[in-house]
């Protein structure tokens, strides 16, 4: 995921994975945030600019690129630069500002983590199936 973070000179990194969720990130055939996805029956929140930074020529309900729908895992790296870019105060959701970002042409990519095994260990019976995962060997 470093690597790759390197390599494409992204201003943040996600990694995602093609999963259930609620909450889906839309990012295009270039790994770039383009939107999120939203409740049944609503159209998906699309950020307004294409990857060369014009406006977008697709609608909400028909974009111009098809766009992929990911889980989160919650895991990112950033870069240095990301910082001065926050104009959120307090404690904020970080997902509204990579919106925002992508929106002004900023590359926030996606880091496809499909093959690794992330787990959310913040509740006694998630370290609990992590380790029933370990002992059976069904971590990749």
């Amino acid at each position: 995921m470093l690597q790759f973070h390197k390599e494409n000179h992204a201003l943040a990194t996600l990694a995602v994975q093609a999963r259930e969720t609620s909450r889906p990130l839309l990012f295009d055939n270039h790994l770039q945030l383009r939107g999120r996805g939203v409740a049944l029956n609503q159209d998906p929140e699309l950020v307004s600019n294409n990857p060369a930074g014009a406006p977008r020529q697709g609608t909400a309900s028909a974009p111009e690129v098809p766009l992929q729908s990911l889980a989160f895992s919650g895991i990112h790296m950033i870069s240095p630069r990301l910082l001065p870019m926050l104009t959120e105060e307090g404690i904020f959701s970080i997902i509204p500002a990579y919106l925002r970002l992508a929106a002004q042409g900023q590359p926030i990519l996606a880091f496809r983590a499909d093959t690794y095994y992330w787990r959310d260990l913040g509740r006694p019976s998630d370290l609990t199936q992590a380790a029933h995962d370990f002992q059976r060997n069904a971590l990749l």
